[in-house]
C-alpha cells in the first residue's frame, strides 16, 4: 500500500500510522463524507481462516457496540486481495506509551482514577452485550488529546453464549502479563477476566509495572498469576486510599467469581475519584424579585502598587491576566479584606444579593497554602488549575475528585496559569520564567526565560500555536507553542509599564493591559500595535475578549469595567459599581454575561442590556481571579483567603 491508494472508491491512504505482523493502519480520508478516519489493513488476504475470522468479528463487534469508551467501526470491505476495516481516527497516545514516559513510577492518583474509571463504564457497556475483550492492557487503552479513554483492538474479542460465557478448549488467548488464571487454563471464560485484566492495569498505572513483572517467560508469569499472591500494593505505593488498595485486591482474586462486576467496580471507583476533596458549603438559590442590595458602606485601606502578592484572573478564550496589590483606597464594609480572621465578611457558606436566579455556591477549595493568585478551567470543563504565592500549581478534578500538585517553581509565586484552548498544554508563570507542561502526562515540556521581570500574563492563540507573555519588562514575547523552542520568535515593545493583562481575540488580535491606564491591540502577522485604548485613570488589571471578538471588557485599579468596540477601537459604555480595583474580567461561554472581581466581591452583568444583574458574596478577602467553563455551568472564583470558590448555574 502507497499513499493516495484509494480503496474501495472511496477511502484515500494519507500517512501509515503503524505495522505489524498481520497488517499496517493508515491515516486515511473518507472522500464521500470528506472525514479523517483511521483504516486497518491485512497484508494478505490468504491469511490464515482464524486470522480472516478475528479480523471480521473486531469489525462487527466496533460496529454493534455504541459507547463512547469504545472505537467506533465504520465500515468492512476488500481491497484486491486484502481485506480492510475502517474506525475512527484516534488522537492522543496509548496508555503504554504513557507509563513509559516515567518507568517504574506510576501516573497520579487523580489520573488513575480518570482513567480506571472511563475504562471501567467501557467494559460494563461490552459485558451488557455479552462482548469480552479477552486482551485489556494498557496498549489496547487509548488515550484521547481530550482527557476520553476508548478501549480498542477487539480482534480476540468474542460474544458469550446462551449460558454467559464462551469456552475455548486447550487454547491460551491475551497478554502474558494481563492473563486471568482461567485464561491461563484455558478454561470458561466471561466477563470476569477482563476484570481481573482491569487490576493489572490498574496495578500497572499506580506503580509503573504490572503485578507480576520481572520476567518474560510465559510459564513463570503462568505459575505466578496461578498461584502467587502479587505484592501488598499499598506497600509498593503508600499514598493509595484503602478502599483502592480493597478494590485492586478483589479484581486480582484467582478465582472469577471472588471478583466484582464492570457495573460495580465504576461505582466504586467513582465513590474514589468524586470523594470530596473540597469542602462542601450549603446551596442556595438566588433570589428573583428583590431589588439588587446597596453595597455596605466601605472604608479605606492602602496596598502598594508593585509589592507584595502577585495574582491573575482567566477568561473565556485562554485568556489570564495579572493581578496586583494596588495603591489607592479600598472600600470594604469597615474591613481590611486581607485579614482573614477580622470576622465581619461574608459568610463561608456563601451568599448573593437578591436579584438573579439559578445560581449557588457549590464548594470551597482550600489546597494553597497562602493567597490563590491564579485559576483557569480545561476547555473540556473537567478539571480547574491554580497557581498561588506559596509557589505551587494545582490540579483539581472539577467533581472535587482529587489534587495533583506540580512542582513548586523555584523562582517565586505562580503569578499566572492558562489552558491552550485544544486542552494540551498547560502554562505557568513566574518571576521571569514560564513553564509549559503535557496536561495529561503532567511532564514538563520547556522552560522559557526571556523576560527580565515579573511575568504577569499569559494567554495562548486560538489556534493554541502561539503563546504571549507579559511582564514587568514591559514586553510582550510570543512563543512556538508547536516546536516547543525556548527563544522567543518574536518581541512587541511599546508599553513603557509593565504588562498586566493578555487576550486574544478569536481572529487573533492580542490585547494587553498596562499598568500606565492604556489598552493596546496587537496585529501578530505585522508584529505592530494597531490602536491604543484610552479611558480608564489606573492600571488595567484584566482584559477579555467576549466569544465571538466584537467585545473588549476590561478591569482596572479606578473601580470600572469598560466595555469596547475593538473593530471601531472606541470604548461604548462604562459598568460602575464595584468599589475596589477590578482585578479580573471574563465572558461567559455564550457571551450574555461578564463576570468581574473587585474586592471580596464577585459581579455578573448582562452584556446586551448592560445590566447589573447579581452580586455574588462569599470570599473573605479580595478577589482575584475569575474563570467561566466551557459549557457555561460554572463560575470559579480565587480570591486572597487562600482559597476557590465554585459556584454554579442551575
Amino acid at each position: 500500500m502507497q499513499p493516495g491508494a484509494q480503496l474501495a472508491g472511496r477511502y484515500r491512504l494519507v500517512e501509515r500510522l503503524g505495522q505489524g505482523g498481520i497488517g499496517e493502519v493508515w491515516r486515511a480520508q473518507d472522500v464521500e463524507l470528506d472525514r479523517a478516519v483511521a483504516v486497518k489493513v491485512l497484508l494478505e488476504f490468504d491469511a490464515s481462516e482464524e486470522l480472516l475470522g478475528r479480523f471480521r468479528r473486531e469489525a462487527s463487534i466496533g460496529a454493534r457496540l455504541q459507547h463512547p469508551g469504545l472505537t467506533v467501526v465504520h465500515d468492512i470491505g476488500r481491497h484486491g486481495d486484502r481485506l480492510f476495516m475502517v474506525m475512527e481516527l484516534l488522537e492522543g497516545q496509548d496508555l503504554s506509551r504513557l507509563l513509559a514516559r516515567t518507568p517504574g513510577v506510576g501516573l497520579p492518583l487523580p489520573q488513575v482514577l480518570d482513567l480506571a474509571l472511563q475504562t471501567a463504564e467501557a467494559l460494563a457497556a461490552a459485558h451488557a452485550q455479552k462482548v469480552v475483550h479477552r486482551d485489556l492492557k494498557p496498549g489496547n487503552l487509548f488515550l484521547l488529546s481530550d482527557g476520553r479513554l476508548k478501549i480498542c483492538d477487539f480482534g480476540i474479542a468474542r460474544t458469550a453464549d446462551a449460558t454467559g460465557g464462551l469456552t475455548v478448549t486447550g487454547r491460551v488467548f491475551g497478554t502474558p502479563s494481563y492473563m486471568a488464571p482461567e485464561q491461563w487454563r484455558g478454561e470458561h471464560v466471561d466477563g470476569s477476566c477482563d476484570l481481573y485484566a482491569l487490576g493489572c492495569v490498574l496495578y500497572a498505572l499506580l506503580t509503573g509495572a504490572p503485578p507480576f513483572a520481572g520476567t518474560e517467560q510465559a510459564w513463570v508469569l503462568m505459575r505466578m498469576h496461578l498461584e502467587e499472591a502479587p505484592p501488598a500494593l499499598g506497600a509498593v505505593r503508600a499514598d493509595l486510599p484503602p478502599g483502592l488498595v480493597e478494590l485492586v485486591d478483589a479484581l486480582l482474586a484467582k478465582e472469577p467469581g471472588d471478583r466484582p462486576d464492570a457495573l460495580a467496580v465504576a461505582d466504586r471507583l467513582r465513590a474514589l475519584l468524586y470523594e470530596p476533596a473540597v469542602r462542601d458549603v450549603p446551596t442556595m438559590d438566588l433570589g428573583t424579585t428583590a431589588p439588587i442590595a446597596a453595597a455596605p458602606a466601605p472604608s479605606r485601606r492602602n496596598v502598594l502598587l508593585g509589592l507584595g502578592g502577585l495574582g491573575l484572573l482567566a477568561g473565556a478564550g485562554g485568556g489570564t491576566y495579572a493581578v496586583w496589590r494596588l495603591t489607592g483606597d479600598e472600600n470594604d464594609g469597615g474591613k481590611n479584606p486581607g485579614d482573614k480572621k477580622n470576622g465581619g465578611g461574608p459568610s463561608a457558606e456563601g451568599t448573593t444579593e437578591p436579584g438573579t436566579a439559578g445560581v449557588r455556591t457549590v464548594a470551597e477549595i482550600k489546597k494553597h497554602a497562602g493567597s490563590v493568585d491564579s485559576v483557569a478551567i480545561s476547555p473540556d470543563s473537567r478539571f480547574l488549575v491554580s497557581g498561588g504565592n506559596d509557589r505551587s500549581i494545582q490540579l483539581y478534578n472539577f467533581a472535587g475528585g482529587g489534587t495533583i500538585t506540580l512542582s513548586p517553581m523555584p523562582e517565586a509565586a505562580v503569578t499566572c496559569v492558562s489552558y491552550s484552548p485544544d486542552g494540551k498544554v498547560l502554562v505557568g508563570g513566574s518571576d521571569k520564567v514560564l513553564r509549559l507542561h503535557d496536561v495529561y502526562s503532567l511532564e514538563l515540556l520547556g522552560i522559557l526565560a526571556e523576560h527580565t521581570g515579573l511575568v504577569r500574563a499569559v494567554a495562548f492563540s486560538p489556534d493554541s500555536k502561539t503563546l504571549a507573555s507579559g511582564a514587568d519588562d514591559g514586553t510582550i514575547r510570543l512563543w512556538d507553542v508547536v516546536t516547543r523552542s525556548t527563544v522567543a520568535v518574536a518581541t512587541l515593545t511599546g508599553h513603557t509599564k509593565p504588562v498586566l493583562s493578555l487576550a486574544f481575540a478569536p481572529d487573533g488580535t492580542l490585547a494587553s493591559g498596562c499598568a500606565d491606564g492604556t489598552i493596546r491591540l496587537w496585529d501578530l502577522a505585522s508584529r505592530t500595535s494597531t490602536a491604543t485604548l484610552t479611558g480608564h485613570t489606573k492600571a488595567v488589571a484584566a482584559v477579555a475578549f467576549s466569544p465571538d471578538g466584537k467585545v473588549l471588557a476590561s478591569g482596572s485599579a479606578d473601580s470600572s469595567v469598560r466595555l469596547w468596540d475593538p473593530a471601531a477601537r472606541t470604548g461604548t459604555s462604562t459598568l460602575p459599581g464595584h468599589n475596589s480595583p477590578v482585578r479580573s474580567v471574563a465572558f461567559s461561554a455564550d457571551g450574555q454575561t461578564i463576570a468581574s472581581g473587585g474586592g471580596r466581591t464577585i459581579r455578573l452583568w448582562d452584556v446586551p442590556s448592560r445590566e447589573h444583574r447579581a452580586t455574588l458574596n462569599g470570599h473573605t478577602a479580595a478577589v482575584t481571579s475569575v474563570a467561566f467553563s466551557a459549557d457555561g455551568k460554572t463560575l470559579a472564583s480565587a480570591s486572597e483567603d487562600d482559597s476557590i470558590r465554585v459556584w454554579k448555574r442551575t
